[in-house]
């Protein structure tokens, strides 16, 4: 019963992702701007003034020409391999994998991130597989 006390307690804590709705997933290396973007287009408050402030999915919604458009703001990912990953970038790369949604790919062209454009723009070619199919949109803030 332990057990399945923890588990509830870990799902109660995750955000509720209608599969059904429109989606735009933010996804790019740490501190290029994705939760500041995510505060600006919703009412989620997801921006904090230091990096890896994303430990979770964020799930917000915005209306845009009459559409409701759910945005969901992922953890930043490092141009690592898979193993090297942290349980938060993990995430990020299973939202990816797995929720239909045009992808915002954000990239830091000051490089005040931390991560070069020439890092940054690897991270992008090692995730392309998992754009398959998906609308992206570059995002140079």
């Amino acid at each position: 019963l332990a057990y399945l006390e923890q588990a509830r307690q870990h799902l109660s804590r995750m955000p509720a992702i209608d599969p059904n709705a429109r989606n735009l997933l933010l996804c790019g290396s740490v501190n290029v701007g994705k939760s500041s973007f995510m505060d600006k287009v919703t009412a989620a408050t997801a921006a904090q003034p230091y990096a890896f402030s994303s430990m979770s999915l964020v799930v917000g919604q915005c209306d845009h020409k009459y559409m409701r458009w759910q945005v969901i703001n992922t953890p930043g990912i490092l141009d690592r391999s898979l193993n090297d990953r942290s349980a938060m970038e993990k995430q990020a790369i299973t939202a990816l994998q797995h929720i239909q949604a045009a992808v915002l790919f954000f990239i830091d062209g000051s490089e005040r991130c931390g991560s070069t454009i020439a890092q940054q723009v690897e991270l992008f070619q090692s995730l392309a597989p998992l754009f398959l199919n998906k609308p992206i949109l570059l995002v140079l803030n």
